[in-house]
């Protein structure tokens, strides 16, 4: 049986946090994620597949894991967290289950607790992030990782991502206009770099020549919930 390479979290309390504090909600989970696995395994113990250091370079870029937060029920509200590593490994699978994911904000408190493991190509998988389908749409901001440059475009970077991933080739890169539900403005304070030029948000639908498996983020801050893309049915 394959090593399941996704965690689908519930978010519980009384008032879900809105979908503009996705980055500190996907920050402050992997922090409590790592400091479970510190009190785990030591400090030189922590999975490199979890915080994303050590064996993670250029070579095996974004086989580490993403923190999604999720707006399941499309209310405005975070109301899931799905951490996906293509590279998961039984350690890091039994510090991400042990842990206590607190997520604190200056009034209130979330818990994030586990409800569904498994492969993100499972064809039971929930939510829309883990979907599989040939043609997907942004849900949250896509932020250009390099500066564009004349023969180095938003699209062109995009290609490029895609292709690197081992996803199918794409046949079409389309701008989805302005109207895109759930468009958030980033908002850079939670980490210390910064987007290459403006960091501006697109909005852009993908279509491949086969079906790709979710979840599917790309572009600057792809780990912690930007430039994530949904089947493009579920925007609707």
């Amino acid at each position: 049986m394959p090593m399941p390479d996704t965690v689908r979290m519930r978010l519980t309390g009384d008032r879900p946090p809105p979908v503009r504090r996705g980055l500190k909600v996907a920050e402050r989970a992997r922090r409590a994620v790592l400091g479970r696995s510190r009190l785990l395994y030591g400090s030189d113990g922590i999975p490199p597949v979890l915080s994303g250091h050590d064996a993670y370079g250029p070579g095996r870029a974004h086989r580490h894991a993403f923190w999604l937060p999720e707006d399941a029920d499309r209310d405005g509200k975070i109301d899931h967290l799905t951490v996906y590593a293509p590279d998961m490994d039984g350690v890091a699978l039994a510090a991400l289950l042990a842990a206590d994911i607190g997520i604190d904000s200056r009034r209130e408190c979330w818990r994030a607790v586990w409800h569904w493991i498994g492969g993100s190509g499972d064809p039971d998988a929930p939510g829309s992030l883990l979907g599989t389908a040939a043609a997907w749409a942004s849900l949250t901001p896509y932020v250009a990782p390099w500066h564009a440059k004349p023969r180095f475009s938003h699209p062109d970077m995009i290609r490029r991502e895609c292709r690197e991933r081992g996803l199918p080739p794409l046949l079409a890169v389309e701008p989805a206009g302005d109207d895109a539900k759930y468009y958030v403005v980033p908002r850079w304070r939670w980490r210390r770099s910064t987007p290459p030029g403006n960091g501006g948000g697109t909005q852009w639908r993908l279509v491949f020549d086969a079906p790709a498996a979710g979840p599917l983020a790309l572009g600057y801050g792809c780990h912690f919930g930007l430039g994530l893309f949904v089947p493009d049915s579920d925007c609707a």
